[in-house]
């Protein structure tokens, strides 16, 4: 099982918009922290080294390598970069390849690597989700609804609810499902009120 539309157009958003905002967030801390100096620094040494992970990422993912071996090349990748936000899109890559191949525990076990790594409450959230989301394909209810509770990001709003409401309806509960998908019509992206609907009229 793939990934959806839906949820590769969210993995590209959530990639460009760190790859285009993690410098200014870092030099924010830095310039808090340190004042001038600290952002003399940053411009001296950050600026070069991120472009040099960032362009080490782009040949570790975007190589023409066979899955064991790019995975291998993922996992140090990791080790060598850990807590950034390139080691955490480097685990959601390793693990959409995973899912991919319906390799779904595996794709789990990267993903919850992937939470520990995250340096942000944006990519922790967008991690904790597509956890969420593999959960449930193995029908993992009570470890999807654990996962959500770690997804602070109020954007994601609308896909918790729609993903707690599968959750409640497999397990039996129609009353909170109901609950919960009339609140992604509320909160929902459109896609997401789409199904949530679709899902209303099933009930």
């Amino acid at each position: 099982m793939a990934y959806t539309s839906l949820e590769e157009q969210e993995l590209n958003e959530i990639k460009s918009w760190w790859k285009e905002n993690y410098k200014s967030i870092i030099a924010a801390v830095i310039i808090g922290a340190g004042g001038v100096f600290g952002w003399r620094f940053w411009q001296d040494y950050q600026i070069t080294k991120a472009q040099e992970i960032a362009a080490q990422y782009d040949q570790v993912i975007y190589s023409n390598t066979d899955a064991t071996t790019k995975n291998a090349q993922i996992d140090a990748f990791v080790k060598e970069h850990s807590k950034t936000g390139y080691a955490t899109l480097a685990l959601l890559e390793k693990a959409k390849s995973a899912v991919q191949n319906q390799e779904l525990s595996q794709a789990e076990i990267t993903l919850k690597e992937a939470m520990t790594q995250a340096p942000d409450e944006i990519l922790a959230s967008v991690t904790g989700i597509r956890l969420a989301e593999v959960q449930l394909q193995q029908d993992k209810f009570d470890d999807v609804l654990s996962t959500l509770n770690l997804v602070k990001d109020a954007s994601w709003a609308g896909r918790k609810n729609l993903l707690s409401g599968k959750v409640q309806l497999a397990k039996g509960d129609k009353d909170a499902a109901k609950q919960s998908f009339e609140s992604v019509l509320e909160n929902g992206s459109a896609l997401e009120q789409q199904e949530a609907k679709v899902l209303l009229n099933n009930l």
